[in-house]
């Protein structure tokens, strides 16, 4: 066989090595003002970029801004299932915007609170409120967000503890569960069908009085990407709960979303950084 008629492409995982984080291949800058929330889907970025919401593609280019009225933003995600962005605010309630930035509206059926953080599934979604002792409230998203369930302290945490963020894959929960009395901080995974412990690791972070700044995101293979804003250190938490790896970022880190497949958004207090992976 003439050799020059077969070509065999290398094979590579594309699992997370925090090390090979050396430069981004984009960067984007935004006011000091914004706020932590970014979000994505296969097709699009969401970005807090106060006093807008901006909506990105994989070149990083800027496709809409849209401006923001209400109050502050402390987290928000994206239904597939929709086609929209899920945002959640202190005040205002929670609003449902469509993926293209064109259309806004107040989701009515789900009630006012001091939300924190949110994820979802295909068909529910999830948020956590703002306070010692968080609740963990589900919503059905082909139902008109119809409320379905909610987990109380101490099913949720112990009532001196903080949910600080919320990640749902692959039929699990994870939680950023922050202790108030000794200030430690872990990861704990869920079982959706049982709400039970599948594994809990604590990790080496710095307090911080701002809750939202200690972020979960979900990588390729079940992994995880805890974001410490206190340290500014990222750790790589594998499917069964071990620390693969953690390195410390600068600037500060408050916030990564793994954008598409192949692309780690980085939040700083500067500015976002993509990497490809």
């Amino acid at each position: 066989m003439n050799k020059n008629l077969v070509y065999i492409e290398q094979w590579t995982s594309n699992e997370l090595d925090l090390s090979s984080l050396s430069s981004p291949f984009r960067t984007v800058a935004y006011s000091k003002d914004s706020w932590t929330a970014t979000t994505s889907n296969n097709h699009f970025l969401s970005i807090d970029q106060c006093p807008n919401l901006c909506l990105y593609d994989k070149q990083s280019t800027l496709l809409k801004e849209y401006p923001w009225e209400y109050d502050s933003i402390p987290d928000m995600c994206c239904s597939s299932t929709l086609n929209s962005f899920i945002i959640i605010t202190n005040k205002n309630g929670v609003f449902l915007m469509n993926e293209n930035l064109t259309s806004l509206e107040c989701i009515q059926t789900i009630e006012k609170k001091r939300w924190l953080s949110c994820t979802c599934s295909d068909s529910t979604l999830f948020l956590t409120t703002n306070e010692s002792g968080s609740n963990i409230f589900q919503f059905n998203l082909l139902l008109s967000f119809h409320f379905m369930k909610q987990w109380k302290s101490p099913q949720s945490c112990n009532s001196d503890e903080v949910i600080n963020n919320i990640a749902y894959n692959n039929e699990t929960l994870a939680l950023i569960i922050e202790n108030e009395t000794n200030n430690k901080k872990r990861i704990e995974l869920r079982s959706l069908s049982t709400f039970d412990p599948l594994w809990s690791t604590s990790f080496n972070a710095a307090y911080h009085f701002t809750p939202w700044n200690s972020r979960v995101c979900v990588l390729k293979y079940n992994g995880w990407l805890v974001v410490d804003y206190g340290s500014s250190r990222l750790f790589h938490v594998s499917k069964d709960g071990q620390v693969k790896a953690n390195r410390s970022y600068k600037p500060r880190i408050n916030n990564a979303v793994l954008f598409s497949t192949n692309i780690l958004v980085i939040k700083t207090l500067d500015n976002a950084n993509c990497y490809r992976i």
